[in-house]
């Protein structure tokens, strides 16, 4: 992801918290944002302790997120601060489950583990012999141990939810759907975050829509939906991802009645993104990231039903400019100059347009209510359509 330097400067070890001097975390997250966070998870048993060096070993045995190069995980616990090591020293025990999070930047890694219903913290370095590795305790996590939204008493139990919570979505279900009144979705994965996705299948199964979800450009399931949801940088991230083909595609698809919902897109300076897959004039442009917006007169309910969304309160990078009359703009950047949401009819259908910022999980729980209402707005179109 582009955005691990909020690792180290946001409290969010969810994985990427704010972090004060010490490496506290200060704020309250939920498993899902340490999940999305985090680069991998593991599953592990304890193989040794040694009260005396003050040393504990981890067998790494599944991967939940990600694919981990280590086969064990060696902890010091003569590191941590305060009365810390005599704690965690005290909490491990032989054949004991734990869990393993952690982010890997360069050499540094950055972990959250769970043992026995606790959280604790331990950083390490890589410098390429993995059976070197050792990474050194720095506390217990006061606030995850504590909030309802993170506190977990049983390291199994915790494991078979992670489980549960990770499984890829069904990959049949729009296809397998009869009812014509049933609206279905198909999204377009792009991130290595899985945040977005994640939030969009539930909020799907909320509001009764079938789900699915690819990452094949070529979409071959789409004629079997009528929602496309296009996901963050699915579009645009180091190069323009889409060929002529798969740009004549959706534009067909939206002629024939469907809905494009556009969540973001990346740009840079010289390299703004292309918009053959749009029919009228659009272009990709580079923003800073901010929160702020101002609806338009246009705006109608899509910032009301069903959540009401206030300017401040979501994340919001790359923007749209080039627009013609053709476009109906709902929200605008402060100073007008770029699009925030707009929707263009083509054909039987329509685009819904965003520059919402779904690059992490942080991002995603604080424009979780707006991607409900661009769900429920697209939802509300086709039935009006029908």
């Amino acid at each position: 992801m582009k955005n691990w330097k909020i690792f180290y400067l946001t409290c969010l070890f969810a994985i990427a918290a704010v972090w004060q001097a010490e490496g506290y975390i200060k704020r309250r997250y939920s498993i899902e944002q340490i999940v999305d966070e985090c680069s991998n998870i593991v599953t592990g048993t304890v193989t040794a302790v040694n009260a005396k060096r003050f040393t504990a070993k981890v067998k790494v045995e599944e991967n939940l997120k990600g694919r981990s190069e280590f086969r064990e995980i060696q902890i010091r616990l003569d590191v941590g601060q305060a009365n810390y090591p005599r704690k965690v020293l005290k909490l491990l025990k032989r054949d004991m489950p734990v869990l393993v999070f952690y982010v890997k930047e360069g050499q540094r890694l950055q972990s959250l583990v769970h043992a026995d219903g606790t959280w604790f913290q331990v950083m390490g370095q890589d410098r390429g012999d993995k059976s070197k590795v050792w990474w050194g305790l720095t506390h217990i996590e006061k606030y995850l141990n504590d909030s309802k939204s993170s506190k977990r008493t049983s390291t199994p139990k915790f494991q078979e939810e992670l489980r549960a919570m990770l499984r890829e979505p069904p990959e049949e279900s729009i296809s397998e759907i009869s009812d014509p009144g049933v609206p279905r979705l198909l999204f377009l994965r792009a991130e290595p975050s899985r945040a977005e996705e994640r939030a969009v299948s539930r909020l799907a199964r909320e509001l009764r829509v079938a789900y699915d979800a690819t990452g094949e450009r070529s979409l071959p399931k789409l004629s079997n939906a009528n929602i496309l949801w296009l996901g963050f940088r699915a579009l645009s991230a180091d190069r323009y991802r889409l060929h002529d083909g798969q740009e004549k595609r959706i534009k067909d698809f939206v002629r024939n009645g469907g809905v494009v919902i556009v969540s973001g897109q990346d740009s840079d300076k010289n390299r703004p993104c292309e918009t053959g897959w749009i029919p009228e004039p659009l272009r990709g442009v580079e923003s800073p990231a901010r929160n702020s917006f101002k609806a338009t007169g246009a705006a109608g309910q899509l910032f009301s039903q069903p959540n009401r969304i206030r300017s401040g309160k979501i994340a919001i990078d790359d923007g749209w400019s080039g627009w013609n009359k053709k476009y109906k703009v709902l929200a605008t950047t402060d100073n007008g100059k770029e699009i925030v949401v707009a929707t263009l009819r083509h054909g039987k259908g329509m685009y819904l347009i965003t520059s919402l910022h779904n690059s992490s999980g942080t991002n995603v729980s604080r424009n979780r209510p707006m991607l409900e209402n661009l769900l429920y707005f697209a939802v509300a179109f086709l039935s009006d359509s029908q």
